[in-house]
């Protein structure tokens, strides 16, 4: 949806973390999604999932050839590639489930710790994405607690 900037004050007037936010944008006009508790969800493990993978990837640290094998293999991990004849039919991501989702991103996780990615070239962007799911954990009052 786009509206003005001045509009978009008007309507998150109460709400100042919002504020901050707008006043970070450039330009009059800002752009946002209004979107379902669950739809937010789905969109922000999506998002981790393939900001994840693309960390491990550019760290060096993976041992896939190439990327789409490194997604590939954590989907599977997922249980969202499957074999059909002679075909492989690889489900979307967005199609996990929360137990499915979860086991994937945890073991992606467990081998990029176990892989050195934090000592890589990669290793700050893994600190921030870290630090977005303790936050994310904790919006969901919940406690997170890394093996």
């Amino acid at each position: 949806m786009e509206i003005s900037k001045e509009y978009a004050k008007k309507i998150f007037a109460d709400l100042p973390a919002a504020l901050q936010q707008i006043e970070k944008i450039s330009g009059d006009t800002v752009y946002f999604d209004l979107l379902s508790k669950q739809s937010y969800k789905t969109q922000k493990q999506n998002n981790l999932f393939h900001s994840l993978l693309e960390c491990f990837f550019a760290s060096g640290c993976a041992s896939f050839s190439d990327y789409d094998d490194l997604r590939l293999y954590y989907k599977r991990v997922a249980g969202l590639v499957n074999k059909r004849g002679n075909m492989i039919v690889e489900s979307s991501w967005a199609d996990a489930t929360k137990k499915q989702a979860q086991t994937a991103i945890d073991i992606c996780l467990r081998d990029m710790d176990c892989a050195g990615v934090i000592g890589s070239s990669q290793g700050q962007k893994y600190e921030v994405i870290l630090k977005g799911i303790k936050q994310w954990y904790e919006l969901e009052g919940l406690t997170w607690t890394r093996q």
